[in-house]
Parts: structure tokens; sequence; C-alpha cells
């Protein structure tokens, strides 16, 4: 194996040449340029007979850049993770080393006497190593002016690199502003179409609002002379009618009064949508509340024919807040629980809860039930879990939409709890004190 350890008696090039090959590669911003530079100076300088300059791509592998008396190599192609191989570990040594021919791989068949292998410097980093130079030499010793080319090679490779991956990086840079900057302003558009169908939105409601509010007014004004009119006859005011005329009256008087109750929802949900709905704040007893809803409803529950019944807890505070908002909200929940439950019975409960200082009013059924897939949509404006034409409930579908509004309203909610076939429980959960009071 030949040795570098005396070094050769070679003629040493002039300080001319070097200086010329350093301002060669002052002016050479081409990696493949400077490698073929660097192989004819080589040829020239340093009485070599095969020169091959191996740099990685983009694809991290070892590539030829320039060779000298190695025809075929074109081809050679390293893979920097195959760490085992000779040629790729060459590239962490800091000194030349000869490398033997059985451990070239078969794309360098052309070196028989074998190569020295010098790096061109180690990888910095987030950068590549700049490369690799294999040199066969003349004699059995190796130039030192090949060392010293390969360290002025890979340093100024080394310097490409950096800058070949600056421009890279701000090149991105670039296109990822310009990206940041057409998402911005797709954004800012977008933003200024949402804010102006908000406006448009906003105002669609308030003009929904006040129409139904006016249209409630005016429908509701000739239907309570309509139903006061009829009451009045119904009452033997013109003399006593016949049976026949006193049933179409009735009937007249229980329709009207179910318009009268669907305009009043329509009216409530519009003044509430509007934020024309007052609260009017008073302390009360709630067990004479229940009273009041089950002796309003007492008609509709002796038609039933259902058990209805009232459990309250003994001792209960005094409610501060407003009557009738909880009275309607109580009434809602009693006439839903009468109108879905066909046998059985129904129960309204109120206890009050120390820890939380709230009040909670259940209204306990029989019923029928609510699947627990519609149960957010009851909710809802105008929604039932039913809403063909062919339902068999009637109604507005607003009544619970209130219920939740009001209570909203007197910083409480209502929940539920119900299955298909075990009934429901409807529960106002009301604080003995308002947060606005």
């Amino acid at each position: 194996m030949p040795s570098i350890a005396a070094l050769p008696t070679h003629p040493a090039p002039s300080s001319e040449a070097r200086l010329a090959f350093s301002e060669l590669l002052l002016g050479c911003d081409d990696a493949r340029a400077c490698a073929e530079a660097a192989v004819s100076w080589l040829v020239h300088h340093a009485q070599v007979e095969q020169v091959l300059c191996l740099a990685p791509d983009e694809s991290d592998s070892l590539v030829p850049l320039a060779s000298y008396g190695m025809p075929g190599v074109e081809s050679v192609v390293l893979a920097l993770h195959e760490t085992k191989h000779p040629l790729v570990e060459a590239l962490q040594w800091s000194e030349p080393r000869w490398i033997a021919p059985s451990q070239l791989s078969p794309e360098l068949s052309p070196l028989r006497r074998g190569l020295f292998s010098l790096s061109l410097g180690r990888a910095a980093p987030g950068i590549p190593p700049p490369g690799l130079l294999l040199v066969t030499p003349a004699s059995s010793e190796l130039s030192p002016d090949v060392g010293w080319l390969a360290g002025h090679l890979g340093s100024h490779l080394t310097r490409l690199y950096k800058g070949r991956q600056l421009t890279r990086l701000e090149a991105a840079s670039s296109e990822l502003a310009a990206r940041v900057n057409a998402a911005t302003e797709e954004l800012a558009t977008q933003n200024e179409l949402l804010r102006r169908q908000a406006i448009q939105l906003e105002q669609a409601s308030a003009a929904k609002s006040q129409f139904l509010a006016n249209m409630s007014h005016e429908l509701r004004t000739p239907l309570n002379a309509i139903l006061g009119y009829t009451n009045m006859l119904l009452q033997g005011v013109n003399g006593e009618l016949p049976p026949p005329q006193r049933r179409s009256l009735s009937r007249i008087d229980s329709n009207g009064r179910h318009l009268l109750e669907i305009i009043n929802e329509i009216l409530d949900i519009t003044r509430i949508e509007a934020g024309r709905m007052p609260l009017h704040l008073s302390e009360f007893r709630l067990p004479e509340l229940l009273q009041e809803v089950t002796a309003e409803l007492d008609p509709i529950i002796a038609r039933s024919k259902l058990a209805v019944s009232t459990q309250v807890e003994p001792n209960l505070p005094l409610v501060h807040s407003d009557r009738q908002k909880v009275k309607q909200i109580v009434v809602n929940l009693l006439s839903n629980a009468l109108k879905f439950t066909h046998e059985g019975s129904i129960q309204v409960k109120a206890r009050y809860e120390v820890a939380t200082a709230a009040f909670h009013i259940s209204v306990v059924d029989t019923g029928i039930g609510i699947d627990p897939s519609h149960q957010e949509r009851i909710w809802e404006d105008f929604q039932q879990v039913d809403n063909s034409p062919t339902r068999a409930y009637g109604g507005t579908g607003l009544g619970l939409s209130i219920c939740r509004r009001l209570a909203a309203m007197l910083d409480g909610r209502v929940s539920l709890e119900s299955a298909v076939g075990q009934g429901s429980t409807f529960t106002l959960h009301l604080p003995r004190l308002p947060r606005r009071s």
C-alpha cells in the first residue's frame, strides 16, 4: 500500500499558480465549474493520474462533479444514508486515507490501483458535507498540493452551499409572506362580507319582529272584541240561547281563545327578540303561584281526567323575581304535560336548594316522552318533534322556546329529562335573587 508518511519530492507549484487558483475560486459561483477547475489544476500541478470530485446533490446523494482519467464514472451515485460505505465514511476523515480496490464499488472499477480519499470538509450544522476528492497519484506518494487544494475547494463549496441555502430560504420566506398576505387579504374580504351579512340579517330580523309585533297587535284587538261579544251571548245578555246556538258559540269561543294564545306567543317571542320585554321584580310565595297555575288550567285538567298534584317543600323562602314570567313558564310547562299525557298522572314539584340558593320547579308527567335525538330541537322557535302538516298535536312550537328565553332573562334555565314511553320531567332552575336585582 502506498505510504503518505513521507511527502513527495515532486517540485511544488509556484505561489503564482496557487494564487491564480484561489482568485479563480473567488470568481466562481458554480460548484461544477469550481470542481472542473480544481481537477485541471491537480492534473497540471500535482502529478496525478486520476481524479474524481464528488459532491452532494439535492437528493442527499454523492454525485460526480468533475473527473479526469476515469471513464464511465458519470453514473456513480452514493447515498449519504449508507453510512457504512467507505466513501461515505471518508467524508468525516480529517486526513487523506488510502482505499484499496477491493473496498470500492463496481462503478469505480477503473481505479485498479486504489486511491486516496480526501474529505473537502466536515458537514456544518444544517447543510450537507461539501464533498469528497478521490485521487490516484502518479507515484506512490500524495502531493501536499492535493491537500492544499482540497481545503480551499471545500471552504469555497461550503460558502456556495450556504449561499444557495440562504437563497432558497429567502425564496421560501418570500413565498410564505406572499401566501400570508394573500390569506390575510382574503380573510379581511370574508370578514367584511360577514359583517355586511350580519348587518343585513339584523335588519331583516328586526323588520320581521316589528312586522310580527304589529300584526299580532292588529289581530288581537278585533279578536278580543269577538271573544267579548261571544262571551256576552253565552251569558244570555240578549236572551237565552237554544242549545244548538250555544254549542256553536262555545266552539267559536274555544277556537278564538286558542287563536289568541297563538297570537300572544308570537307577540311574546318578538318582544323578547327585540329586547322590549321588561322585568318587574318583586317578592312572592311560590306555593300561592302554583295554586294559581293549577286553578287557571283547572278546566283542561278536568277534561284530561289525569291525576294532577303539587308537592311543595315546606317553609320555602320568598322568591325575588318577575312573578308573571315565572307563572308563564310554569303554565307553559304544565300545559305541555297535559297535552302530551293521555293517561297516568302529572306532578308539579317545588323545592329550594340552600347550597346554590336556587329554586327547582319540576313538572313530571307519564306521557309519551321525547327521544334524546329530538331533545335539543324542541327548544328552537316553531319546532316540534313532529313538524309534519298531519301531526297529531297542535300548537305553534313556541311554548318551550319562550320558556327558555324567559328563564334566561331571570338568570335561570330550563332542563329536560325524558325517554320515549317513560314520560318527561321539565325543571325550571331559578335563582332566589337574580343578578340584575
